[in-house]
């Protein structure tokens, strides 16, 4: 690799010159003679050469590209020379080589030598990496703005009553297909005769095990979708959900920490593992973002660290564990709703009602909060900080209670209310049960295609999630980059 390496230093020094006057503007480069998109494009290019060559050495090593120019960039202030790229472009890759150096000598020095040598570097500077990016944050000033992607928009009330009866009944007709369909394919009269008790041994335990899974499915992603509403409702932003804020993350490592450390305990001891969780990771988010406001940047940067930290946290300790726990800790998390029961749901179905509940009542000061600073007092909403707060913690509620039931299923959040305010405008009112009735939709259909696509074999609907909603997350910000400019 040390070829790749030394051609993909080479041309970002030729290109550093081009750089330096990009960091002007793009104005003031096409204004020298600097072909813009060109030089962006050489340079991706080049770095992802580098960042090929890294990973094919030490495998994936998060947070090194983020640190180590940023460890750099003050240095100009006192060393002029490091104002070129030129400059300090090798000073960064120097950098970086202590970073990784520096994170694995010092998990060798707090840990064991014979876990040390299990544990993957990248682990130790994603943990590392996490607490920097949290103090840049705390430090950073919130300039985030209204989103251009996500004007006002007004919808007829005919288009709303149209949008919610077409989302009930496609509602209806997925959730039947998630109880008929599967590796045991049954009929409508299977079901009625299990409702009555009349059913044969072979369709009750069919159905004693598949209707659950469709329940928690169904309530878990309309849980996830209002607590993305309410995310992106407080902190004004289009492509923010509760896995930002660190909440899922800090569900799961509850979790897995119960599932390897006690492989015999049961969906309520998860559950309550996977509230505290979640509990913890938004108090710390909270806490560390209060400063301010609950400033917009800020609370998504410092989620997003502690999102990372967790993250790191669970590989850690699936790496540690006995191979049993882990691989059950992993079907976990790849958010399967595999072995659920009523009782499993129960609690999430009453969390989901109070949730949409509280969102009905109070859809003014969530339509409120989410517009800037300014306007909710000008309208007399005075504590905008505790209204903020509450509208987080009960997303924190949402979402811990959906991760117990139904493991991290992720783009939920983010996709369903972004979608719902596509189709019928922004109010809350409107918003919310159209989010909710698309958050069920998809996870039900993700856990119906992943039990029927390989079965008997099955695949997590979290997993069926993240091929629909990588996509459409690009599709929004390539069109918030067209917005943009």
């Amino acid at each position: 690799m040390a070829p790749v390496a030394l051609a993909g230093l080479v041309g970002l020094v030729l290109v550093a010159r081009r750089v330096d006057a990009l960091a002007l503007g793009d104005d003031a480069a096409r204004g020298v003679g600097v072909p813009v998109r060109a030089t962006r494009i050489t340079g991706v290019v080049l770095a992802a050469l580098l960042s090929a060559a890294a990973v094919t050495l030490a495998g994936p090593i998060g947070f090194v590209g983020l640190c180590a120019p940023a460890l750099v960039r003050p240095l100009a202030r006192r060393i002029r020379a490091f104002n070129r790229a030129r400059t300090r472009i090798p000073v960064a890759g120097l950098a970086g080589a202590a970073l990784v150096l520096g994170s694995d000598v010092l998990l060798r020095a707090v840990v064991p030598a014979d876990i040390a040598a299990a544990v993957p570097t990248g682990v130790a500077t994603s943990l590392v990496g996490a607490v920097f990016l949290v103090v840049m944050a705390m430090r950073a000033r919130d300039t985030a703005g209204a989103a251009a992607s996500d004007r006002i928009r007004i919808r007829s009330r005919a288009v709303f009553l149209t949008t919610t009866a077409v989302l009930v009944a496609v509602l209806v007709g997925v959730a039947i297909a998630g109880v008929l369909l599967g590796d045991t394919k049954l009929l409508l009269g299977d079901v009625l005769n299990w409702a009555q008790g009349n059913a044969g041994q072979a369709v009750s335990f069919v159905l004693d095990t598949r209707v659950p899974r469709v329940l928690a499915a169904l309530f878990a992603g309309g849980a996830l979708a209002l607590a993305g509403t309410f995310t992106q409702a407080v902190t004004r932003n289009p492509l923010a959900d509760p896995g930002v804020l660190g909440v899922s993350g800090g569900a799961a490592l509850g979790a897995v920490l119960l599932v390897t450390t006690a492989p015999l305990a049961g969906s309520w001891s998860v559950a309550g593992a996977a509230f505290g969780g979640a509990a913890l990771s938004g108090a710390l988010v909270f806490g560390l973002a209060a400063r301010g406001g609950y400033q917009q940047n800020r609370l998504v940067l410092v989620g997003f660290g502690v999102a990372t930290r967790t993250a790191a946290l669970v590989s850690l300790v699936i790496v540690l564990t006995d191979p049993f726990s882990a691989t059950k800790a992993l079907t976990w998390l790849s958010g399967s709703t595999y072995g659920r029961s009523l009782p499993d749901v129960t609690p999430l179905a009453v969390v989901l009602a109070v949730g949409v509940l509280i969102a009905v009542l109070r859809r003014t000061e969530l339509d409120l909060v989410s517009l800037d600073e300014d306007t909710p007092r000008l309208l007399g909403l005075g504590d905008v900080s505790r209204a903020r707060l509450g509208f987080l913690a009960l997303a924190v509620l949402l979402t811990a209670t959906a991760v117990a039931a139904a493991g991290t299923i992720g783009f939920v959040g983010l996709v369903a209310p972004h979608a719902a305010r596509a189709l019928v405008g922004r109010r809350h009112h409107r918003v919310v049960p159209v989010a909710v009735l698309l958050g069920a939709i998809l996870v039900c259909t993700a856990d119906l295609l992943g039990r029927t696509v390989i079965a008997p074999a099955q695949l997590g609907a979290g997993q069926m999630t993240a091929m629909i909603g990588t996509p459409y997350f690009l599709h929004l910000l390539m069109r918030g980059r067209r917005q943009d400019s």
